[in-house]
């Protein structure tokens, strides 16, 4: 019988080889399919534990102060400090801070946009009589929006050394005659409150240092004394924001007459010709030099962004190729007694794609409402601002998968789709949510904002070491306390970045990142989905196959098993010849494919599963070998193909493995290409969809893979 069984595989080699082949493909294209599976659900929640979560776990506001937009899409923009109201007191934040199972609770507070220091840019001096036209802009990034009127300085070429001759109809307070400046355009600059020591503890910015170590300029000092030593509001200002200000400037040469303009004016060769402001010809001369005919005109523009900070203002001077650089004399304002707020953004359309529109018309136009806060007198000052150090933000800044937004620090990353980057203009009302351009303590916060001035506070939970499913618990507990307290509760830990897309009036599309929350739960879920899916496919697709594949090996023998019974075999020795063979070689690939295994560095399951793979194989083969036939004889011939049908029971099987095949593969592809999809749209999403992608393409290679072995 076994030396039958062996000539019959010989004179069968190539169907014994294929049969041989298509079992050892089953059992170690599964195992390692089910291993990577198990990979990639491995690599997900590693991901997810390292990269889950971010500077803090859960962000605490006042009751109601979730927006629509949030509600709506389950996000949070990056700035979503600025433009808020405060609704929780310091006292509730102390309390909040000695909660054992809180490690940090940091407290932020929007005050409204304030401007510091104006200073001044010094005009050229140049060889020939010009008369500059001037005139400031800012930008949001796509347009340029003018915020001064034309001004007029006309200089005279210079005749006698000792002084600089030039022509003004501004009143500034204060003119020299050494050199030629015009004072900038007020601008107004986010400010926020913050604790110093949590802060620190949840940036790594050295906020207490620089609060601590700051010090009043001399000429502060005296001006503080002349006001009654009022409160001072202590601001760090942001290092590396770059302030929006354009310079217009157009230079007339003109041939002027200095000597006729003097005796005009009632001066002499000896006087500064701004002396004569007080002459009644002054505006005659002014004018009359206005209209003085242009030799030559020149018209440029200055990006003075790069060069201003805020609060305390930066003194500037172009050179004869019209270059600023920072200057040491100046002309300068200090004026904090007029300041703003704004409210938020209103998004319509949340249904479809949403929607910002104009407020106010203006230049630049208005997206929120605007409202000024006028001291008035200045001898009644409550407070002065004053810019004492400066920060950086650049270790908030960079790449991350997790989304913890600090609400003040986050980049100007909003981009048309165009690819033109936005920019709030140094005017409240902007469409981007400008980062906090100072920060201030929370004492200051009390003074400007009243009993309750808190908008938000960053909780990180005690105790935890990454991101798992013991941690999320923990988080969960801490969220579900502070929620029972009636604040506004959002767990950010395994939040991420995802792209928004709006419709702003005026500007066109905008790109924006905000902050979606619960992603990592959602992916976890997701591929956890994916990988019950994978699981369920393979196991059904080997069983099928295993079946179909046997059934058509037992067909293919349908006529030597006639043969043999003719010849006088019983039907029981042929099924056992039938089932030796079978078993021969359902076992001889099971020792390939652990040699197999065994050089692939498998792991113990994967010999399990090819075992166990093996064991339901002889068990299948054996029922389907000692099965009954059933021989159905046509008694009319067949009317079309009938090739075909008549050997349909040898194809059919074959077809059928095609069939499920291209179904079950389809199937997967589609799920794994939806779970792709899905997750690309957050950055965190994005990473596991790298990290996992050769893995899962390998399991849908494998899963095409055995119609070929069929």
């Amino acid at each position: 019988m076994i030396r039958m069984v062996w000539n019959r595989i010989i004179h069968r080699k190539a169907a014994a080889l294929t049969l041989l082949f298509a079992l050892v493909s089953l059992y170690v294209l599964i195992p390692y399919a089910f291993h990577q599976s198990r990979e990639v659900k491995a690599t997900v929640n590693d991901t997810i534990e390292q990269y889950g979560r971010g500077s803090y776990d859960i962000l605490v506001r006042p009751p109601s102060s979730r927006t629509q937009i949030e509600k709506t899409f389950g996000m949070v923009e990056d700035n979503y400090i600025v433009d808020s109201a405060g609704g929780i007191s310091i006292k509730a934040w102390r309390d909040m801070q000695a909660n054992p199972d809180i490690e940090v609770a940091a407290p932020v507070a929007s005050l409204g946009y304030y401007r510091g220091m104006r200073l001044s840019i010094a005009l050229p001096v140049l060889d020939q009589s010009t008369r500059f036209t001037f005139q400031f802009f800012t930008s949001n990034g796509k347009e340029k929006f003018p915020i001064t009127d034309q001004g007029t300085l006309t200089f005279f070429k210079k005749i006698k050394p000792g002084f600089i001759q030039y022509l003004t109809g501004i009143q500034q307070q204060e003119l020299v005659s050494s050199y030629m400046d015009i004072i900038m355009p007020p601008s107004y600059y986010p400010m926020v409150a913050i604790d110093a020591k949590s802060e620190e503890r949840l940036t790594g910015i050295d906020f207490p240092a620089k609060f601590k170590h700051a010090h009043y300029s001399e000429n502060f000092k005296s001006m503080l004394k002349n006001f009654g030593n009022l409160p001072v509001v202590k601001v760090l200002q942001r290092d590396d924001l770059p302030i929006p200000v354009y310079l217009k400037l157009k230079m007339d040469t003109v041939d002027l007459n200095l000597k006729h303009y003097l005796h005009e004016l009632g001066l002499n060769e000896d006087n500064w010709i701004m002396q004569g402001g007080n002459s009644d010809h002054f505006d005659s001369v002014l004018k009359e030099v206005k209209s003085e005919k242009a030799l030559a005109t020149r018209t440029t523009w200055i990006d003075l962004s790069n060069f201003l900070h805020p609060f305390n203002g930066t003194a500037l001077e172009l050179n004869s190729q019209l270059q600023p650089s920072v200057s040491s004399q100046h002309l300068g304002a200090m004026d904090t007694s007029v300041y703003y707020t704004a409210s938020k953004l209103t998004y319509k359309n949340l249904e479809g794609m949403p929607r910002v529109e104009i407020v106010k018309e203006g230049s630049p136009p208005s997206y929120k409402l605007i409202e000024k806060h006028d001291i008035g007198d200045l001898h009644k000052l409550p407070f002065l601002v004053y810019q004492i150090g400066t920060f950086s933000a650049k270790s908030q800044t960079k790449s991350k998968l997790a989304a913890s937004p600090l609400g003040i620090y986050g980049d100007l990353k909003a981009k048309t789709v165009d690819g033109e980057t936005l920019t709030p203009t140094i005017l409240p009302g902007s469409f981007i949510a400008s980062p906090a351009s100072g920060v201030t303590t929370m004492k200051a916060a009390k003074l400007l904002k009243g009993k309750n001035p808190i908008d938000a506070i960053r909780v990180k939970v005690a105790g935890i070491d990454s991101y798992n499913k013991a941690a999320q618990r923990k988080i969960e507990k801490v969220a579900t306390h502070l929620l029972k307290k009636g604040y506004e509760v959002d767990v950010v830990a395994g939040s991420s970045f995802k792209k928004m897309i709006f419709d702003v009036e005026g500007i066109g599309k905008v790109i924006d990142q905000w902050t979606t929350l619960g992603i990592a739960q959602e992916l976890t879920s997701t591929w956890n989905v994916l990988t019950v899916l994978t699981s369920i496919l393979f196991i059904t697709f080997g069983i099928l196959w295993l079946v179909v594949r046997l059934t058509f090996e037992k067909n293919t023998w349908a006529g030597e098993n006639d043969i043999l019974s003719t010849i006088g075999w019983r039907q029981s020795r042929i099924n056992m010849r039938n089932c030796i063979e079978h078993y021969f070689l359902i076992t001889a690939a099971l020792i390939v494919s652990i040699v197999v295994l065994f050089f692939g560095n498998a792991t113990a399951g994967m010999y399990w599963i090819s075992i166990g793979l093996w064991a339901f194989a002889v068990a299948m083969s054996t029922y389907l070998v000692n099965q009954k036939k059933i021989t159905k004889v046509s008694t009319r011939p067949y009317k079309y193909f009938p090739a075909i049908f008549h050997q349909m029971r040898i194809i059919f099987p074959s077809m059928l493995i095609l069939i499920l095949s291209t179904v079950l593969t389809s199937l997967q592809i589609a799920s794994m290409a939806e779970a792709f999809q899905e997750a690309s749209l957050t950055r965190m999403g994005a990473y596991t969809n790298n990290v996992t992608f050769w893995v899962q393409s390998s399991i849908v290679f494998q899963l095409s893979f055995w119609p070929l072995s069929a």
